[in-house]
């Protein structure tokens, strides 16, 4: 009996019920806390908040802290129904509330440009600039990610090394606006060449680089002769912006060679460092051996 009327409210509206007002209390005990938890948390991480941000963080922090002020007072005047406080603290809330929803009309565009100019940065961070495909970081992370197996059957990966023969000659020759062009091609011809879950990258200069998912370096090597023949007739004539003289001209038109060297990427997770080295090592052999042609490192046997 002494917890009903120590739980008895003030007036009618709960009827009087000890259970509907214990409801009451520990729904705005809980949504309470809550809202003060919110600006103790802003506070204790003060220090990574971006200095032009402070003041609307203050701001909804100031809204969060009123509506938690709010929900106590409910909960004071369930046994002594002081409404004017209560009243007069709901119009504050208002206030704030109000002030807050204009300042966030105001900025929220801002903010969503701000975070679309960050995912847009984040990507290019991952692009060659001058192909458009991946760079050597987004190679990097490609392998990574890479999946290890397929329902029970683990997977093995190739990655295939390709540098053009001859690239300074290009360049001197024809001039280094050429020279992008065909870097520019060539790009083309391997994303063409390649599923949409397989990677081309451009490492840097005149060397690039593919990621083949699921294959098996007699695959990779296949599609790396067919890679040879369509680079080859990447016509380097057509690249000048300015017409060449007949000898230049005839001399464009043979195309341009590439030497490839293939690696396996083990579903043991096989570093992007080995892998690389392993390709580099073949690629090296296929320049040795007279350029344009492929070469595969041997698979080590488990």
């Amino acid at each position: 009996m002494v917890f009903t009327i120590g739980l008895m409210p003030h007036g009618s509206c709960f009827l009087w019920d000890p259970w509907l007002t214990s409801l009451h209390v520990a729904s705005d005990i809980g949504v309470s806390i809550a809202y003060f938890s919110i600006p103790g948390l802003l506070y204790l991480s003060r220090q990574h908040i971006e200095a032009g941000m402070r003041p609307l963080l203050l701001l909804f922090a100031a809204f969060i802290l009123s509506c938690g002020i709010g929900h106590s007072l409910d909960i004071w005047n369930i046994w002594h129904a002081n409404y004017w406080l209560e009243g007069g603290w709901t119009a504050i809330t208002a206030g704030i509330s109000l002030y807050t929803a204009l300042e966030l009309k105001r900025v929220v565009p801002t903010l969503l440009s701000t975070q679309q100019q960050l995912i847009t940065t984040q990507a290019m961070l991952l692009k060659d600039p001058l192909t458009g495909i991946a760079n050597r970081r987004g190679l990097e992370i490609a392998i990574t990610e890479l999946p290890c197996q397929k329902g029970n059957q683990l997977l093995d990966h190739s990655l295939v090394l390709l540098d053009l023969d001859g690239f300074k000659q290009v360049n001197d020759r024809y001039g280094h606006m050429v020279g992008d062009a065909l870097l520019r091609a060539v790009a083309e011809v391997l994303d063409s060449h390649t599923r949409s879950i397989d990677l081309a990258a451009r490492l840097g200069g005149d060397e690039f680089a593919l990621l083949l998912v699921g294959c098996s370096t007699v695959e990779a090597r296949a599609i790396a002769e067919k890679l040879c023949q369509a680079i080859r007739k990447i016509p380097l004539f057509e690249l000048s912006e300015e017409p060449l003289d007949a000898a230049l001209a005839t001399n464009a038109n043979t195309g341009i060679s590439v030497s490839i060297g293939i690696s396996e990427i083990s579903a043991a997770k096989q570093s992007f460092n080995q892998a690389y080295k392993n390709a580099d090592t073949a690629l090296y052999e296929a320049k040795q051996n007279g350029k344009n042609q492929v070469v595969a490192h041997p698979v080590v046997s488990s």
